[in-house]
C-alpha cells in the first residue's frame, strides 16, 4: 500500500476516467467527478493506517501550510461581499480534495515510493498513446487543436500527463548516466525512444504551458544534479531540445507556438486608483476576451488585473475566490497565475506565506543534487525537483491555488524530505 498509488489516482485519474467514459459514449455526471476525487481520501486514510509509525517531525513546511489554509479559509468566510454567483463557496469545497489531500499524501511518500511513482508515470504516458491515437482518427472534422476526449481542455490533461512521463524517463536515464549505473544497450535504446515520443506528442497536443514547463524543469534538474560526466547530461538535455524544437518547425500549426513571441504584453497601461472600477483596469483592456482567440493576450490582461487588485489592496488582498468580480472575466475566475492570484486575493500576507512555502520547498528539493547527498536514489530526488518545478511553472499559465494538486503534493513531499533530514542530524 504505497501512498505512490493514490497520488497517480489524484493527478490524472480523471484524465483516463473521463477518456474512457468518452469512448463508450457513457455520460459523465458530476457524482463521477465527486467520486473520482473523494477516492485518494479513503484510499490514503488505508495507507496512513499502516503507517501509522511514521515520524512526523512537523517543520516550516508544516507549519506553514496549515497557516496558509487557514488563512485561505478565513479570508473566503469573513471577507466583506455577497457570493452572488456562488464561486468562492465552489472554491471551498475544493480545499479538502485539491490542497489538504495531496498535501498529506505527498507527506506521506518515501524515496521509494517517489520511484514506484516515476515507473507508473511513464506507463501511464505508454497508456495514454493509443487513447490519443485513437481520438485522432475517430473524430472526423476537429478545429486545429480542441477537443481531445470530447473535452476543450482536453490537450492540457493530455499534456500534463505526457509531460510527467517525459520527466519520469528523463531523469531515470539522467540518474544511470551521472551514477553510471549498468543499463543495457538496447534499454538505453528504449528509453531514449519513449523521451523522443512523450516530446513528440507533448507538442503535438499543442499543451503550451506543459510545453515550457517541461522544458524548464530540464534545465534545472540537468544543471542541478552533481557527479558523472557533464558533456553526458547536456548532450541529453539537447536531445530533448531538439526533438520539441524540430517538432514545433515541422507543425503545419506551428504558428500556434510562436504566438507566444508574437504577443508582446501593455505592461505600461496606467493602472486606474478608484476601488470601485471594475474591470479594475477598465473595460478598454477586455478586447482579447471579446475576440477570444488569443489565449495569451488574455493572460497578460489578467496578469496586470491580478497586479492592479495587489497595489489597491496590498494588507488583505480582495478575498479569496474573488479575482473575478474585478476582472474582464467575471465572477468565478482567476488570474491563471497562483503567485500573483495568492498577492491579489490573499494580500501581502497570504501572498508571501504561499510564495515563501514554495521558495522553502525547492530549497529542501535541490540540497540532496547539489550536495550530491542521494545516496542511491538520485532518480527519486531528480523526479521530485523535477515534478515540483513542472507544476509550480505550468501553474504560472494555468493554475489556482485552490486547484494546484501537483504542487501541493510536492510541497508535501519536501516536507517529508526536510523532516527526514531533521531525524538524521544528530543533536548537539
Amino acid at each position: 500500500m504505497s501512498p505512490a498509488f493514490p497520488a497517480i489516482w489524484l493527478l490524472w485519474g480523471l484524465t483516463f476516467a473521463m477518456g474512457i467514459a468518452y469512448f463508450l459514449s457513457l455520460p459523465w455526471p458530476k457524482i463521477a467527478t465527486i467520486t473520482v476525487y473523494s477516492l485518494p481520501i479513503a484510499w490514503y486514510l488505508t495507507v496512513a493506517r499502516i503507517r501509522i509509525g511514521l515520524p512526523l517531525n512537523l517543520n516550516k513546511i508544516d507549519t506553514g501550510f496549515t497557516l496558509f489554509i487557514v488563512i485561505v479559509l478565513m479570508s473566503a468566510t469573513t471577507f466583506p461581499g455577497p457570493d452572488n454567483h456562488g464561486a468562492v463557496w465552489k472554491y471551498l469545497r475544493f480545499v479538502p480534495f485539491l490542497m489538504v489531500t495531496p498535501y498529506v499524501i505527498g507527506r506521506m511518500m518515501s524515496l521509494k515510493d517517489l520511484e514506484k511513482l516515476s515507473y507508473m508515470a511513464i506507463f501511464s504516458g505508454l497508456v495514454i498513446l493509443p487513447m490519443l491515437l485513437i481520438d485522432h482518427f475517430i473524430v472526423i472534422e476537429r478545429p486545429s487543436r480542441l477537443p481531445i476526449f470530447g473535452l476543450d481542455h482536453g490537450p492540457l490533461l493530455a499534456g500534463k500527463v505526457l509531460t510527467i512521463a517525459l520527466l519520469a524517463t528523463y531523469t531515470i536515464f539522467l540518474s544511470t548516466l551521472v551514477s553510471r549505473k549498468e543499463m543495457a544497450r538496447l534499454m538505453k535504446i528504449v528509453f531514449l525512444i519513449f523521451i523522443g515520443c512523450f516530446s513528440i506528442l507533448l507538442v503535438w497536443v499543442m499543451a503550451r504551458g506543459w510545453v515550457l514547463a517541461g522544458l524548464a524543469s530540464i534545465v534545472l534538474v540537468t544543471s542541478s544534479v552533481r557527479g558523472g560526466k557533464p558533456i553526458l547530461r547536456f548532450a541529453l538535455a539537447t536531445y530533448v531540445f531538439s526533438v520539441i524544437s524540430l517538432t514545433i518547425f515541422l507543425m503545419p500549426t506551428s504558428s500556434f507556438y510562436t504566438t507566444i513571441l508574437n504577443t508582446s504584453p501593455v505592461l505600461a497601461s496606467p493602472i486606474p486608483t478608484a476601488k470601485d472600477t471594475c474591470p479594475i483596469l477598465g473595460t478598454s483592456v477586455c478586447q482579447p476576451f471579446q475576440e477570444s482567440v488569443n489565449s495569451v493576450a488574455i493572460r497578460w490582461v489578467m496578469y496586470r488585473e491580478a497586479a492592479a487588485i495587489f497595489i489597491e489592496n496590498p494588507l488583505w488582498g480582495i478575498g479569496a475566490g474573488r479575482f473575478g468580480d474585478c476582472s474582464c472575466t467575471g465572477p468565478g475566475w482567476y488570474p491563471h497565475n497562483i503567485v500573483l492570484q495568492g498577492f491579489a486575493e490573499l494580500g501581502l500576507l497570504g501572498g508571501s506565506l504561499q510564495l515563501g512555502l514554495f521558495i522553502l520547498a525547492t530549497i529542501t528539493l535541490l540540497k540532496p543534487l547539489i550536495l550530491m547527498k542521494y545516496s542511491g536514489h538520485l532518480s527519486a530526488y531528480s523526479f521530485a525537483l523535477a515534478l515540483f518545478t513542472v507544476f509550480f511553472v505550468s501553474n504560472q499559465f494555468y493554475g489556482t491555488y485552490f486547484m494546484a494538486t501537483g504542487t501541493w503534493l510536492l510541497v508535501g513531499v519536501a516536507a517529508r524530505l526536510r523532516s527526514e533530514t531533521k531525524e538524521r542530524t544528530p543533536h548537539v
